[in-house]
C-alpha cells in the first residue's frame, strides 16, 4: 500500500492515485499521521469515497456531502447543515448503507424527532424537524446524484413532522416607540433599535456595518457584508444573497442619531465597526426593554418584519418592501407580507364602474 514512513519528521504519510468522476487521474498526498495505521486506515477510506457506489455507509455519503457544501456554499450554511447532520442524522443512519435505508426507515426517524427535546429540554418546533426532513432529503438526493442511488426514500416517505408556522409577527409604530422610549439616547443600543426597525435590516447586517458603510451626508447606509459568529468566532461574509447589497436611503433623525454614536466611538477608522455587541446581547436588551414597555414579545428577526408591515401601512408597493429589505425577488416579499397589502378588489370594481358607467352591457 502507497504508506511511507517520513523519517525527518518521525510521521506517515499517504501517496496513493485515484480516478475522479470524469474518469481522469489525479495523485492524492496525506502528511501527519503518528501511526502506519492511521494512515493506512485513512487511504482505505479516501479510496472507498472515490469509488462510492449506493452501497456505502451512511456516514460516509455523509461526509462527502459535507465536503461538497463546504466548497460551494457559504461557512455559515456549511456549519448549520454539518450541526444537523451530526446531531440529528448520523446518531440514526450512520452504519446503514445507502441504498438501505427505506421509506419506513425514515418515517420511524421522523417519529422518534417527534419525541426529541432540544438543549433546553424543550420539543422540537415543527419548523427544525422540518429543516431536519429537508436536510435528510438533500444528502439522500446528492446520493441519488451523484451515487448511483436509484430512488430518495424521503419522496417516498414524505413529510410526518409538521411545516413551518408561517406567521408574521411584528410591533406597529406605537409598540416600537413604547419600547425605544425606555433608552436613554446615549445608549448605544437606542441606535442600534432604531436602525434595526427603520432599515429593517437583519441582525448579521447591522453587527457588520462600518464607519465607512455610512454616508451621512447623503443619508445612506450601504450593506455589502453581513457577520456570524461560526465556533465562537466572529466571522465577516458577504450577505444572504446578491440582493442583499443594497444602498438604504434613511431618514435626517436616524442619521442624526449615527452620528451621534459614531462621536462616541474612541478613534474611529473606516473599517471600525459601529455595533460590537454580540448576537445574544441585542437579544437580551430586546427582551429586558421589552418587559419595561410592558409590549408583547417579538424576536429580533421580528424587527425585520416589523420595518416591512410599517412600510405596508404607509402604501409602499411590494417592490419597494423588497428593494429596500434586500428580498432575492418580488415573490419572496408577496409570499411572507401578502397578507398585510390590502385589499384592492372593490376599488377594482369602483374603477371598471365609473369607466364603463357610458356603456350599454
Amino acid at each position: 500500500m502507497p504508506v511511507y514512513k517520513d523519517d525527518k519528521a518521525g510521521t506517515w504519510y499517504v501517496k496513493c492515485y485515484y480516478k475522479n468522476w470524469k474518469g481522469e487521474t489525479h495523485q492524492k498526498k496525506k502528511r501527519g499521521f503518528q501511526k502506519q495505521s492511521e494512515a493506512k486506515a485513512w487511504e482505505r477510506d479516501f479510496l472507498a469515497k472515490q469509488a462510492a457506489g449506493p452501497n456505502i455507509a451512511f456516514s460516509m455519503l455523509a461526509e462527502l456531502y459535507l465536503e461538497d457544501k463546504k466548497a460551494h456554499t457559504k461557512q455559515i450554511t456549511y456549519e448549520t447543515k454539518k450541526n444537523r447532520i451530526e446531531k440529528w442524522i448520523l446518531p440514526y443512519f450512520s452504519n446503514k448503507p445507502v441504498d438501505g435505508i427505506s421509506a419506513a426507515d425514515v418515517r420511524k426517524w421522523q417519529g422518534d424527532l417527534k419525541s426529541s427535546v432540544n438543549a433546553k429540554g424543550e420539543p422540537l418546533s415543527p419548523g427544525y424537524m422540518q429543516n431536519l426532513v429537508t436536510e435528510l432529503s438533500s444528502v439522500m438526493n446528492f446520493a441519488v446524484r451523484f451515487y448511483g442511488l436509484a430512488v430518495n426514500p424521503c419522496q417516498i416517505a414524505g413529510n410526518t413532522v409538521g411545516q413551518k408556522q408561517k406567521s408574521v409577527n411584528f410591533w406597529t409604530k406605537e409598540e416600537f416607540d413604547q419600547f425605544i422610549s425606555t433608552f436613554d439616547k446615549a445608549d448605544p443600543y437606542y441606535t442600534a433599535f432604531l436602525i434595526l426597525y427603520y432599515c429593517g435590516l437583519r441582525i448579521g447586517e447591522l453587527e457588520a456595518i462600518t464607519v465607512g458603510d455610512v454616508d451621512l451626508e447623503e443619508h445612506t447606509i450601504r450593506i455589502n457584508k453581513t457577520y456570524h459568529l461560526i465556533n465562537g468566532e466572529g466571522v465577516i461574509t458577504s450577505p444572504k444573497t446578491k440582493k442583499s447589497n443594497r444602498t438604504i436611503i434613511i431618514p435626517g433623525f436616524l442619521a442624526d442619531c449615527i452620528r451621534r454614536h459614531i462621536a462616541h466611538i474612541y478613534a474611529p477608522e473606516v473599517s471600525t465597526r459601529l455595533f460590537m455587541a454580540s448576537h445574544s446581547t441585542y437579544a437580551r436588551q430586546l427582551e429586558v426593554h421589552t418587559k419595561q414597555a410592558g409590549i408583547k414579545r417579538i424576536r429580533l428577526h421580528d424587527l425585520r418584519h416589523s420595518h416591512a408591515s410599517l412600510l405596508i401601512e404607509m402604501g409602499f408597493s411590494a417592490l419597494l418592501v423588497s428593494e429596500r429589505l434586500g428580498h432575492e425577488s418580488v415573490s419572496t416579499t408577496l409570499n411572507i407580507y401578502s397578507h398585510l397589502f390590502p385589499s384592492k378588489q372593490t376599488e377594482v370594481a369602483d374603477k371598471l364602474e365609473e369607466l364603463c358607467k357610458s356603456n350599454e352591457y
